[in-house]
């Protein structure tokens, strides 16, 4: 029987080439597409899975109310935790490396800078799933001195070599490896390639007295199964009580709470913290059945309005004994065949997609089509085959079977026509698609061209910010300032403790009853000047007043609107005093309104305070190649322990809005692929109607109607869905893009005029593919056309 259904699938595919071709390649681009997207989605919702543990691991959150919560806990206590509650399992610790500039590992001639390194403890092995390359997990942190290393990182020194033992170099401190571990996944919250015992810290912090109060470490806890983070109150209530107070620690303002890590990509508000972006999630998601969607609908529609063709076919079939359940297998036996076809296709355009094409770089995730490495894939492919086999053949299947014998063997010719009103509600679901695909990326056009456009308040361009690492170069300023400044494409010179546009810290003031927050960083004393900011009430800072350095700060105007000041000149925040208003910035991002900011001036005397600083030099827009040679030769000369590296101020503030930018260029792709998925139907819909009515168009022909009255009313009922569609999907993306565009503190208005455009670019495609179809039967002689049977 299969061999059969086969048989008679591969004739309709030989026989009815043109018709076949477009359920193929739209399937195929659809199932591209569904791939792609499944692939980034999968990465995201398995985020941190790879951990066995991940259901029992928490990490230990302080939430204060003035500044927000910090994944922070006191290092002396976690051990004394675990002992005394038996429900906690087990504990990992991670310390934070503090370094004067980046961190440069060395191993004898060698040395890489590396961004993620911490202190952990040995137990790191045991709670987190680590493949083992080399040495022993269960003993690789325990002495001081000794560190766990990546795969990557053993390459990078010692190529293939076993590194056990070897020793490196790092913040002038010597460490042997003991452990090489395999890279971890992209999709985790927990990024390092280098873990240092955390007996190191342990000692380090002996030799300082640090307090016990101190909040030092990153800690995870393992939990029994089935354990619920709001069980641990009793234990964080006590945490005080039990081991702060008796070493004279302050009542602290903030409070413990545990969160799960299944969270903490999803549901973590943690400052400094970046999660994954929930619209992302959601429209990847819808765009994905879209377009799966899109391309089903155009195997119905054509499945269904060549039912002509088929009537015959069943009816024969029928008294021949076929019963309808017989039908309805070979019917849908023919969309596995389809499905199976185009799932081939798909994985081979899959893989060129993604090995020859930049949608890696666009999605911002390594995906990979790996099914030796996950096998898990194999399964998750035939699931998908089956949605597709489902959603695309069942209706034709359920139709073509239900035709009655004698209907189909008297006037197939017309059989077709009975789903004429279910195949106008598909085309009219798929522009419903289409055009909101189309406002969406036109509107998030706008809104990322306005982001962009919008005055910040200061100069950011021919900027070039450079980092100076370390107390010992900072202290070089001025030299390295004069040297500089020989150069004549060199105009300005000014540095700041903050990248400027990009946010500033928090400075929590106040008694304890009654605290009070704001922004603040520090800067030089012409640091307004370079940057063309406008002083609008008092004077600039003058370094050479003692009382500028060390007891006075300018605030902007927001600042002022919100103390409610009439005259701030001489007003006192925390302990400085006014000596200045500057016209309000936006010194973060576009994100966030402007908040109340206080700036100092930056003291050299407390360098040790913040070992880095933002050198910001404005150069002129000719000669831009040889300035920045120029800026490598000096900082070789001044820094050589660092390498030359710089960014344009304009470029970096751009950045802030890489993701926007990457989320509306890949909707944009995806909506052209629904648009073209969407011709394709209506190409071959059209040709099943010109066909259909071949007759009555060399009629019309005869009594003197026009090529173009004739294309007029083949596409004139398209038109008229497109329309339809147009203000359901008018609705459904206004909604979408409004909420989308909550996260903007600065926001362009949702302009009627896109939605216009979205309906003319969306009808455009569908009267151009169905006029071209149109035309030739149009242009046909009309007594061949008569002739048509």
């Amino acid at each position: 029987m299969l061999t059969n259904y086969l048989k008679v699938t591969l004739r309709n595919l030989y026989r009815e080439k043109m018709y076949a071709l477009i359920n193929i390649s739209g399937l195929s681009i659809a199932i591209v597409c569904c791939l792609i997207l499944g692939l980034w989605l999968r990465s995201e919702f398995t985020y941190d899975r790879h951990n066995t543990k991940y259901k029992q691991l928490f990490r230990i959150i302080q939430t204060d109310d003035n500044i927000g919560s910090m994944p922070l806990a006191t290092s002396a206590i976690v051990p004394s935790l675990t002992n005394d509650y038996p429900e906690i399992k087990g504990f990992v610790r991670f310390g934070e490396i503090m370094t004067e500039g980046e961190p440069v590992v060395r191993y004898k001639d060698t040395s890489f800078e590396w961004q993620n390194i911490w202190y952990a403890d040995n137990s790191v092995f045991d709670l987190f799933t680590h493949d083992i390359i080399y040495g022993d997990p269960k003993t690789a942190l325990v002495d001081p001195g000794s560190v766990a290393v990546s795969e990557t990182f053993a390459r990078k020194y010692f190529n293939n070599a076993n590194p056990i033992g070897e020793n490196i170099t790092f913040n002038d401190k010597t460490y042997k490896i003991m452990l090489v571990f395999a890279d971890l996944p992209e999709n985790t919250s927990l990024k390092y390639d280098m873990l240092i015992s955390y007996r190191e810290k342990e000692l380090a912090d002996a030799k300082t007295n640090l307090s016990l109060d101190w909040n030092d470490c990153t800690t995870y806890l393992l939990m029994p199964k089935g354990y619920k983070a709001q069980d641990f109150k009793p234990i964080a209530d006590s945490i005080y009580s039990r081991y702060l107070a008796k070493n004279g620690a302050p009542l602290p303002d903030n409070k413990y709470w545990l969160q799960p890590m299944s969270d903490i990509h999803f549901n973590s508000d943690i400052i400094g913290e970046v999660t994954a972006n929930k619209f992302y999630i959601y429209g990847f998601t819808g765009v994905a059945i879209f377009i799966l969607l899109v391309a089903c609908i155009n195997y119905m529609n054509l499945a269904t309005a060549r039912a002509a063709k088929r009537a015959k076919e069943v009816g024969m079939r029928k008294i021949l004994g076929s019963s309808r359940a017989g039908l309805r297998l070979q019917f849908l036996s023919e969309a596995v065949f389809f499905s199976l076809i185009a799932l081939f296709f798909g994985l081979v355009l899959t893989e060129i997609a993604l090995n020859l094409t930049p949608i890696n770089q666009l999605l911002d995730k390594p995906l990979t089509l790996n099914f030796s490495l996950d096998p898990g894939l194999i399964l998750w492919l035939i699931s998908f085959s089956l949605i597709i086999v489902l959603m695309s053949g069942a209706y034709p299947a359920l139709y073509l079977s239900s035709i009655p014998v004698m209907s189909a063997l008297k006037s197939g010719h017309r059989v077709g026509k009975g789903g004429m009103r279910f195949r106008q509600l598909l085309v009219l679901i798929q522009f419903i698609v289409t055009v909101s695909i189309i406002a969406c990326t036109l509107i998030m056009a706008l809104q990322i061209r306005y982001v962009s456009k919008k005055p910040l308040g200061f100069e950011k361009e021919n900027r070039v910010i450079i980092t100076l690492h370390g107390e010992d170069l900072i202290k070089q300023f001025p030299a390295l300032k004069t040297e500089l400044l020989k150069n004549s494409s060199i105009l300005g010179i000014t540095q700041s403790d903050t990248m400027i546009g990009q946010g500033a810290g928090i400075d929590v003031y106040g008694d304890v009853y009654e605290q009070e927050k704001m922004r603040s960083f520090s800067v030089d004393d012409n640091f307004f000047k370079e940057m063309g900011l406008q002083i609008v009430s008092g004077r600039d800072f003058a370094k050479m007043l003692l009382t500028d350095i060390e007891s006075s700060v300018i605030v902007n105007e927001a600042m002022v609107k919100a103390k409610g000041w009439t005259e701030p000149l001489g007003q006192r925040v925390r302990d400085l005093q006014v000596i200045g208003v500057v016209k309000d910035f936006n010194f973060a991002s576009l994100y966030s309104p402007i908040e109340p900011l206080g700036i100092t001036l930056l003291n050299d005397s407390a360098t040790h305070l913040s070992p880095t600083r933002q050198l910001i030099l404005h150069i002129s827009e000719k000669n831009i190649s040889e300035t920045l040679k120029f800026l490598e030769e000096k900082s070789a000369k001044f820094d050589p322990a660092h390498p030359f590296q710089y960014e344009f101020l304009d470029e970096s503030l751009d950045k802030l809005y890489l993701s926007e930018n990457r989320l509306m260029k890949l909707i944009g792709i995806f909506g052209g692929v629904c648009i073209l998925i969407s011709c394709m139907g209506l190409f071959g819909l059209a040709a099943f109607t010109t066909e259909q009515r071949t007759k009555e168009i060399g009629i019309r022909k005869v009594l003197g109607a026009s090529t173009w009255q004739i294309i007029t009313m083949l596409s004139h009922r398209i038109l008229f869905l497109v329309l339809g569609g147009a203000v359901i999907a008018s609705l459904v993306a206004y909604y979408a893009m409004d909420e989308w565009l909550t996260s903007f503190a600065y926001r362009t208005g949702i302009n009627p005029l896109v939605f216009l455009l979205s309906v003319v670019v969306a009808a455009g495609g569908a009267f151009i593919t169905v006029a071209l179809q149109s035309y030739k039967t149009a242009q046909a002689n009309p007594v061949n056309s008569l002739r048509y049977e």
